[in-house]
């Protein structure tokens, strides 16, 4: 087939139109491997006689294809950066082909092009780098760029040296000339995309040899007064060169070496452009802007990663940079805080930056000299103008300002401390001041503060309409104050109690006004402020401004205060006495629940957030929120589950809601319809992000309810949970895998062995399995006791054990709770775990199959001894009783759960009580064999050819290991026991919540009583909402005298149990105190066990037992 150019702009047609688009992409596949074809894509790029857009869309196709098709080893995946000169709808088809060819299953084999092809494309490209057009010239320069990568030096020698001669040419001629001009742009241009080595296109030699070559061409252009267009692309190489090379400073040596000499060069020439005088009226001034903030970065890299190479330029470089930082503000005020209109214009074209990037850069480049120990004293003489500077710099922009009104999200991501604007960058220059210069540092800054502070209200008091912005100062210095408040509570200088009561209460005097949008945003920055400093104050001070928190979000106000005020409420809860805030939760939830569908995703966290912490905080209060709270949280979590972040918050709070026993039974009726809906339709787009959590909160749910599980329970939830286990792709489906097992634990303790066998389901059939076939039918009725087998069989067959892990305490669970029905089903299912038990490499799953045979020995002594000497063990050698004994033995210390611990102690103990004389004889793994260096060179080389390194460990009798082990649990256990003697001996069950028992069971009666003590312990409020302190007495009393640093250590544990730890509990063994279990053990063995003893009592005279009941 002949491509020519009328097929190719058919093609280009094609691809522009979304009707088309799928199938010219296929044609486009067609015909890619077509001689001649990126030919005539470089023709219709060079031809002048054909529309802008078909050639430079095909120059974009034509770097795309030399990708491809240049040699044999493609980069294709790599090509993007063409993107960026393309229109909105070009890059949404381009977006849409790369989707397309990402999606497809087989790679496919593209022809490499002949030598007579490349000559041809080069050909064709080389001159269209003066063409008129800068999306033409842009497209040529990434393809010979691109070809470069491939071909220079070695196949295309002259490339660099042609275009350093048509720089040469150019500069010696007027520039001035339009053909000059535009040829001048061209070749920059093709070089900054060949140089540039973040692309990835280039390797290190090359860039070695282009720093050589080009670099002094650079410079020489860098230093001329010709079109800063042209000099902002020089400079991007430079930075992309000095960027790639902080990356890369561990592994590459050569790089460094060829770049360094030209720093000596670059200083003189940089200081001439950060010296320029700024001239608000040219038209180049964003041009300016831009080069200076690159040269500014390229010297904070340099300083950051190669401080004593870049040390002794600094004494040149920082004179025009501080120069900057003090001359700067007045053209920044005009442009970006208190804007004139038509002074500067907001459009910048691609690639250009404003006044704000070149701020934020010079912020950054000082940050980089306060954190070095060497540069640090150059500013110490200055610390109170730097921190004044700082302070005027965190004023808001207009167009914060803009978005505090509009657009709470964008508003609170550009306050968020990872963004590069002036306003964040200046605060971490502040905080790093702060801590490099310590106590003076701090002292500066509080003085500067209440400086800016007085200066506000002076300006405030003039009363004109020129100093409307006042707010603005006043808010900067309290935003200093917030993020530095660390540092500032440690100076003497600094009285919180005062601050908080003289000074920020003024922003609460007067009614709320919602057209003075300065006051509002003042209001919500003195509450985050005043939440800073709660831990310093008496709660009398404090809470005041945390009841305003509670009050702002109840009204109706702009839904940025509402938010800042949550943030507020957050940054409170953990500093204030948990029992001072006990009376504001229910209506301080209510009003965060009615948010939820005012808000978007991103605001939505701030709330969950917040409503986690409050109901972290009394449990009682949480269960009688729980019809409030699951019906509105159910939706959200349906409706944003596609968000991690937001999925896992939600999470949380149901875990803690399943945690509080007066939230039953109504939380079961009101998350079984969601559950159910979610784990029956896991596959479902909508509900597959969130069908691992659900099945984690389902876990718990089962876990907490304090009743006999039901058939209408094991339908509406056991069901879908069996169904997933069964049918599922065991490797594509591994989190709600592993989630779903974890949640059948809770279902087999909860669920009575009647009901277990009688309750049937209709399994789904099993498509996906192909390891050793699992005997589960198709779409067939199945009880729920042989569902659960055909479960573990599945799981411990087809998956690792990494999954394998996870089984262990459902085997136990059956042996506890449905021992008697297992029956016929109990030898195939130990066959299954024996089996995964030999094939397991990792410790954990190990103990946990250890800890199903301590079970099996408490609960069936010599019958499973005699069962497991039967059998043979891994490989054929020895039995499997020796192999489950050595395995057991070896991981006992490292049981981690409080329960595999005791039945494992509980275990041994029986194990030697039953006296069986095989036992005796039987030698398990002592201690582990650490070899010398030699050896171990040896054994590694050895161990090449048996396929691992094996482990060696020398021999001890069973028993004398057992007592090894239990011995030295005794010793853990008093240690344990010390510990929380000495950590509980200053503490009083007040310091904690109130527990269950503190309250009336008859809600009735707590309804009452909450009636009669509401109006005790709410403050009255003045017309500002603020009460005189003494109104909050009686809440601070009611704290008592708790003095503890933080809500999250007041809460630590509280509700970080598992369905496992949780079912745990109701297991017997749980209970039993170990001390006192060992101590009668070890006082009865000689009577009980004397053959045994004889064996141990050497080890029992070594630990000097005698000392046991100290």
């Amino acid at each position: 087939m002949t491509i020519t150019i009328e097929n190719v702009i058919e093609l280009i047609n094609g691809l522009n139109d979304p009707k088309l688009n799928k199938h010219y992409e296929n044609k486009l596949e067609e015909i890619t491997n077509e001689i001649g074809f990126g030919v005539v894509l470089a023709k219709l790029a060079s031809d002048k006689q054909f529309d802008m857009v078909h050639r430079q869309f095909s120059g974009i196709l034509l770097k795309k294809y030399i990708s491809k098709h240049w040699n044999e080893f493609n980069d294709s995946q790599s090509d993007e950066e063409g993107d960026d000169n393309l229109n909105e709808h070009e890059k949404i088809q381009l977006q849409q082909m790369k989707l397309q060819q990402q999606q497809q299953q087989q790679p496919k084999e593209y022809r490499v092009l002949t030598k007579e092809e490349k000559t041809e494309i080069k050909k064709l490209l080389s001159p269209c780098l003066s063409d008129p057009s800068s999306k033409i010239r842009t497209a040529i320069a990434m393809c010979i760029a691109k070809i470069g990568a491939y071909e220079w030096p070695h196949d295309w020698p002259e490339l660099v040296d042609e275009l350093i001669g048509c720089l040469n040419r150019v500069n010696n001629n007027d520039t001035n000339n339009n053909n000059n001009n535009d040829l001048l742009h061209g070749v920059i241009r093709c070089l900054e995309l060949l140089c540039d080595p973040q692309d990835g296109n280039i390797s290190e030699e090359q860039i070695e040899i282009l720093i050589k070559q080009v670099y002094p061409v650079f410079s020489e252009l860098l230093g001329k007064d010709i079109d800063p267009m042209i000099h902002i692309r020089i400079i991007n190489v430079f930075r992309s060169t000095v960027t790639h090379l902080t990356y890369m400073k561990g592994v590459t040596k050569g790089l460094s070496k060829a770049l360094f000499p030209f720093i000596s060069t670059w200083v003189p020439i940089f200081t001439g452009h950060l010296s320029r005088v700024l001239d608000l009226g040219s038209p180049h001034i964003n041009h300016y802007f831009t080069i200076m903030s690159a040269m500014v970065e390229i010297f904070t890299m340099l300083i950051q990663d190669f401080p004593k190479k870049t040390s002794k330029y600094i004494q040149e470089i920082l004179p025009p940079i501080w120069t900057l930082f003090n001359n700067c503000y007045p053209i920044y005020e005009k442009v970006e805080i208190n804007p004139v209109h038509g002074i500067v214009s907001n459009f910048v074209e691609e690639g250009i930056t404003k006044i704000d990037r070149l701020v934020s850069s010079i912020f950054d480049f000082m940050q980089q000299i306060v954190s070095n120990q060497t540069l640090a004293p150059l500013f110490k003489p200055f610390l109170k103008p730097i921190f004044a500077n700082s302070i005027q710099y965190m004023q808001m922009n207009y167009e914060l300002v803009e978005l505090w009104d509009s657009d709470p999200n964008l508003f609170l991501e550009n306050e968020d401390d990872t963004t590069y604007t002036p306003r964040v960058v200046s605060t971490s220059l502040v905080q790093s001041m702060c801590e490099t210069y310590k106590s003076e540092g701090s002292k500066y800054l509080f003085e500067v503060i209440s400086e800016t502070l007085i200066k506000a209200q002076e300006e405030k008091n003039k009363n004109s309409k020129n100093t409307n912005s006042w707010w603005k100062i006043r808010e900067a210095a309290l935003v200093a104050l917030c993020d530095s408040s660390q540092q500032l509570s440690k100076i003497k200088q600094f009285d919180a109690v005062s601050f908080l009561s003289t000074n920020l209460i003024q922003d609460f005097q007067g009614t709320l006004n919602e057209n003075d949008q300065g006051s509002l945003i003042l209001r919500g920055r003195s509450l985050i402020c005043a939440s800073k400093f709660a831990k310093l104050v008496d709660p009398s001070i404090s809470l005041p401004f945390f009841n305003q928190a509670v009050v702002l979000i109840t009204q109706n106000i702009p839904v940025t205060l509402k938010l800042t005020a949550v943030m507020a409420i957050g940054s409170f809860a953990p500093k204030i006495s948990a029992q001072s805030i006990v009376d504001y939760i229910p209506s301080t939830v209510q009003a965060l629940i009615s948010m939820i569908n005012q808000l978007s995703e991103d605001s939505l966290l701030l709330v969950l957030d917040c409503i986690k912490m409050l109901v972290k905080i009394d449990k009682d209060i949480t269960g009688k929120l729980e019809p409030l709270l699951i019906p509105h949280l159910s939706q959200a979590w349906i409706n944003y589950g596609n968000d991690p972040m937001f999925s896992d918050a939600l999470k949380e709070i149901f875990q803690i809601i399943c945690a509080c026993p007066k939230s039953y039974p109504g939380i079961l009726q009101r998350m079984i319809p969601t559950l159910n809906i979610i784990l029956s339709d896991y596959t479902n787009p909508m509900y597959n992000p969130i069908a691992d959590s659900a099945a984690d909160v389902l876990s718990l749910l089962i876990a907490n309810v304090d009743q006999q599980i039901d058939s209408f329970l094991l339908d509406q939830l056991f069901s879908p949970i069996l169904n997933i286990l069964l049918t599922c792709d065991c490797q594509a489906n591994r989190g709600i895998l592993k989630a779903s097992l974890c949640t059948l634990l809770p279902f087999v303790y909860k669920t009575s062995s009647d009901l277990l066998l009688k309750w049937t389901f209709t399994s789904a059939s099993n498509t996906q399995s192909a390891t050793p076939p699992t005997p589960t039918p198709t779409t067939t009725t199945i009880n729920g006791l042989h569902g659960l087998f055909l479960v573990l069989r599945r799981v411990l067959f087809e998956t690792d054990e990494l999954v394998h892990v996870e089984v262990p305490s459902i085997i136990s669970a059956l042996l506890v709770k449905h021992s008697e029905i297992i029956g016929a089903q109990t030898v195939p299912l130990f066959e299954s775990t024996l089996q995964a038990f030999y094939n397991c490499k990792l410790p954990s799953t190990k103990r946990a199959f250890s800890s199903v045979f301590a079970r099996l020995i408490i609960q069936h002594k010599t019958t499973i001894i005699d069962y497991l000497a039967a059998i043979p063990g891994p490989n054929g050698n020895g039995s499997a009783l020796v192999f489950v004994l050595n395995e057991w033995q070896k991981y006992h210390l490292e049981m981690t759960s409080k329960l595999e611990n005791n039945v494992s102690v509980v275990a041994m103990c029986t194990l030697v009580s039953l006296n069986d004389p095989r036992l005796e004889s039987i030698n398990i793994d002592g201690r582990q064999i650490i070899p010398d260096r030699s050896t171990r060179d040896i054994r590694r080389k050895k161990s090449q050819y048996n396929g691992g390194l094996n482990e060696e460990w020398t021999k001890v009798n069973l028993f004398n290991k057992i007592m090894e082990n239990l011995l030295e649990t005794v010793k853990l256990e008093k240690e344990e026991l010390a510990k929380n003697s000495n950590g509980t001996a200053n503490s009083t069950p007040q310091d904690h919540h109130d527990s269950d028992e503190d309250y009336d069971d008859d809600e009735d009666e707590d309804d009452e009583d909450d009636e009669e003590t509401t109006s005790k312990r709410y403050p009255n409020v003045d017309e500002n909402g603020f009460a005189p302190a003494e109104e909050y007495a009686h809440m601070i009393d009611y704290a008592g005298d708790d003095d503890n640093d933080d809500l999250a250590q007041y809460l630590q544990d509280e509700f970080t149990e598992d369905a496992f730890e949780i079912i745990s509990k109701s297991d017997p063994i749980y209970h039993i105190e170990l001390l006192k279990y060992l101590s009668d053990f070890f006082t009865n063995l000689s009577k009980n066990s004397p053959s045994i003893f004889t064996i141990v009592a050497p080890l029992l005279n070594e630990f000097k037992l005698q000392s046991f009941g100290n």
